[in-house]
């Protein structure tokens, strides 16, 4: 939003430099993206008046000009307009002075042997048209009433600053001039001058009109008014031009220039049809009653002010009259129905729409304006009859009385909603204030107070709120344009807080200050993330947001791109995104992990957090050594870099083989087990990913569920480390070879060996696999390795056969196995 300090100066009393006041308006939140000096490009430029014109005897197209600038010596300038004479009010640049739109220093040079001391400038020279024919010339009205030698800047009106604001979604009052005036009133506590009204209006409810509901909410209003015996030719004073111009809107005709103006001072969207173009256009006389609000049909087109021809579909809103398209609500007017030279009667629409409907709207065609931008932050329809009616006082100003009739959509009824506001609550939300300039004084030894209720009436009456005064305090009512953001109690508490100042509150820090420390998860988490950096692994981070796949997602009410409409239910996707353009690029190998949100739409909406991952290619930096041989890694080293990452946090992983993931192979895959409980999966891609091209390798894929993880690592037994004396007596080893049925898991085998022989069995070790034609395709010979080992003696033979026995006998029960000859 841009506003110019002279108009602002019309407002509110500034006794304050641009500087200081830019830097309040950001301390208050209204923060200023720039401070444009306006002349800046003007300095060093004065007005002068032509003594004598000479014709330069070097040059047919130059001329010798005596210029009187006000100095004791008159200047002799070079110059070669043809509109150039004796007698004339200029502009002259003199030496030093530097012109940013010709990029251009003016020194003391010789032209064809004569010496010329300054410029003779044009207003495109001076950076304020696109193009001149020639020098400009100083009307003599205006000119004789300053001296020469003033400043061109007091001339064209160019001593002024303009503030660029970053207006947040919050503050949608500093969408407009006055908004700015009053946050300005309030930071300087200067009084506001608010523009009256001159006349007001008939006001008419239209029953009839057929106005989209989603467009059109209750909050809403849509008003039409008609306007005759106007000049569409006639263009702008001044002021106003130099009002809109300066707010970065370019000036057209006056009835448009009005429009635009009401938009910048009071927020309020306006748009102007030509009657006779909306009568030509629907074929007969067009009335107010044939307006309407609706969403557009498929393969509807409308050629708009900008000259671009749009295709509308039903998520896009228009207006139209006897239904025909005119208008994209809330964003672009139609080119056939625009105001131009020719117009002399106009329809004059003001409304408010849904804030949704119209950012859905500007998205689809692609464009944002001035009126979208402020219809997107939400207004109150509160002010729309007041815009409407200033519209008209100046266009009366202009073309004269003609008795309007504004039409409205909805009656409107002036409810007083007051907002509750606590004496007590204040105090205990803010606490006491200190002294002015006391910050640098150890505040135990000042004499600190609550706020008064002259400073709590003061500061809210200055943003206009009307107060009534009760026992526990105040019941407050808001203006319209600030109903948005202040709406609750602790809305005006943190209002009254910015406008005394947050540095003039004492500290409330609690004493003594305790340290914060991380939870054993949070702990257990950053350990598991060091784990896989340590491991070579790559932390990423993807964006939650994801296009609408399919209906299992989980849409967002108000997405600003349909890429973003809705919740991922996965990570993998885009981490096989990340694995292919790092492969496009070159990389031989990529190694990446995630840990962050999915989420699931079941009888609620569910939120999960995963530790998700990729790997792909080997990660070495001798590359000579194997540098012909494939770079890929196969099931067990890509497992095992994950059983290395999540080393650190002391759990056994059980790995269970699985066919149930579609985008994993099916012979490559494994579920991954804690505790009993499923935490995640590891699995190879799928070769249909890798043949439809959305994978360019053979990439490993794992998914880690972080509560399931963090719960198991966490446990007492497993977080705090149980230290054992050095065995003193030495193990006994026995090896046993079975035939076991393929579809049994190592894991369950090795479970069952160590609940068996739990007394005095150590360790097992699976040493040796054998698979061969004589124990059938189904069946495999495992070897394993018994370690047993007593506390206090050193076991003999006898001690470990009834064990040894047992653990063989369960083998062959439990799984139908045979010892192997």
């Amino acid at each position: 939003m841009k506003v110019s300090q002279n108009w602002l100066k019309t407002l509110v009393d500034i006794d304050s430099t641009p500087h200081d006041l830019s830097e309040k308006l950001s301390i208050g939140g209204f923060e200023v993206d720039n401070l444009q000096d306006c002349s800046e490009n003007v300095n060093g430029v004065v007005l002068g008046k032509v003594l004598s014109v000479i014709k330069h005897e070097g040059s047919d197209k130059l001329s010798i000009c005596q210029v009187d600038v006000g100095h004791v010596n008159n200047l002799q300038v070079i110059c070669g307009a043809k509109n150039i004479k004796p007698n004339i009010f200029v502009y002259v640049a003199t030496v030093g002075a530097h012109l940013s739109a010709a990029n251009l220093t003016i020194k003391r040079s010789e032209i064809r042997g004569v010496m010329s001391e300054g410029m003779i400038c044009s207003l495109q020279e001076l950076g304020l048209e696109d193009s001149s024919d020639g020098i400009a010339i100083v009307d003599q009205d205006i000119a004789i009433k300053h001296e020469l030698g003033t400043p061109a800047a007091i001339l064209l009106d160019l001593k002024d600053y303009v503030y660029d604001l970053a207006i947040t979604a919050n503050r949608p009052d500093g969408m407009s001039v006055l908004g700015i005036a009053r946050e300005i009133s309030a930071l300087l506590e200067a009084k506001f001058h608010f523009p009256e009204l001159s006349n007001k209006y008939k006001i008419k409810l239209l029953k009839n009109l057929d106005l989209c509901t989603e467009a059109i909410t209750s909050n809403c209003i849509y008003t039409i008014t008609s306007i005759e015996g106007l000049n569409g030719i006639q263009l702008s004073p001044s002021w106003l031009k130099d009002r809109i111009e300066k707010s970065g809107i370019k000036s057209i005709n006056l009835l448009v220039d009005i429009t635009n103006f009401i938009l910048l001072e009071r927020g309020q969207p306006l748009h102007a049809f030509d009657k006779d173009k909306v009568s030509n256009l629907i074929g007969k006389e067009a009335l107010p009653d044939d307006f309407s609000v609706r969403k557009a049909k498929e393969k509807e087109t409308l050629r708009c002010l900008d000259g671009e021809i749009y295709e509308l579909n039903e998520n896009i809103t228009v207006i139209t009259c006897s239904n025909i398209p005119i208008a994209i609500a809330g964003v672009i007017g139609g080119l056939e129905t625009a105001v131009s030279d020719t117009t002399t009667s106009i329809f004059l629409e003001a409304a408010v729409f849904n804030p949704v409907s119209i950012r859905q709207t500007s998205k689809e065609i692609g464009i944002r304006t001035e009126s979208s931008s402020r219809f997107e932050k939400g207004i109150s329809f509160k002010n729309t009859i007041d815009s409407v009616t200033r519209a008209l006082n100046l266009i009366e100003e202009f073309f004269g009385d003609n008795n309007p009739i504004i039409n409205i959509s909805k009656e409107l009824i002036h409810d007083e909603q007051f907002i509750k506001l606590r004496r007590s609550r204040i105090h205990k939300i803010l606490g006491p204030i200190l002294p002015k300039n006391s910050q640098s004084i150890n505040s135990d030894e000042l004499d600190k107070r609550n706020l008064s209720d002259k400073e709590i009436e003061d500061k809210l009456k200055l943003i206009g709120c009307i107060l009534e005064s009760k026992e526990y305090g105040w019941d407050v009512q808001v203006i319209p344009n600030r109903s948005q953001d202040l709406c609750r109690e602790i809305d005006l508490i943190e209002e009254i807080a910015r406008l005394i100042g947050y540095d003039l509150f004492d500290l409330k820090l609690p004493n003594p200050i305790k340290p914060g420390k991380l939870s054993l998860s949070q702990l257990a988490l950053k350990k598991l993330n060091n784990g896989f950096i340590e491991n070579g692994f790559n932390e990423v981070l993807s964006y939650s947001l994801v296009s609408e796949e399919n209906n299992e997602l989980i849409k967002i009410s108000n997405p600003l791109l349909l890429e973003t409409s809705c919740l991922r239910d996965n990570i993998w996707k885009e981490h096989l995104r990340i694995i292919n353009r790092n492969i496009k690029v070159g990389q031989t190998s990529c190694w990446i992990f995630e840990v962050g949100n999915i989420f699931h739409k079941k009888i609620e909406f569910v939120q999960e957090q995963i530790l998700s991952g990729a790997i792909y290619g080997k990660r070495k930096l001798e590359k000579w050594v194997d540098s012909g041989k494939d770079n890929d890694l196969n099931y067990y080293e890509a497992r095992g870099k994950l059983n290395e990452a999540i080393s650190s946090l002391n759990i056994n992983i059980v790995d269970k083989a699985t066919d149930s993931i579609d985008f994993l192979h099916p012979g490559k895959t494994a579920e991954l087990f804690v505790e009993g409980k499923e935490a995640g999966y590891f699995g190879e891609i799928h070769p249909r990913l890798i043949l439809e091209k959305q994978s360019l390798k053979k990439i490993y894929l794992f998914s880690l569920k972080v509560n399931n993880i963090l719960e198991a690592s966490t446990r007492k037994n497993k977080w705090i480390p149980i230290y054992k004396d050095f065995p003193t007596v030495p193990k006994m080893e026995r090896d046993i070879n079975l035939i076991f049925n393929k579809k049994y898991l190592i894991s369950e085998i090795i479970s069952q060996i160590k609940k068996t022989g739990k007394s005095l069995l150590e360790n097992v070790d699976l040493i040796d696999v054998f698979e061969g034609e004589d124990l059938g395709n189904n069946f495999v010979s495992y070897t394993f390795r018994l370690s047993y080992r007593g506390n206090e003696k050193t076991l003999i033979e006898s001690d470990i056969t009834t064990i040894h026995s047992n653990i063989i006998s369960t083998l062959e029960n439990r799984f139908n196995s045979k010892l192997r000859n």
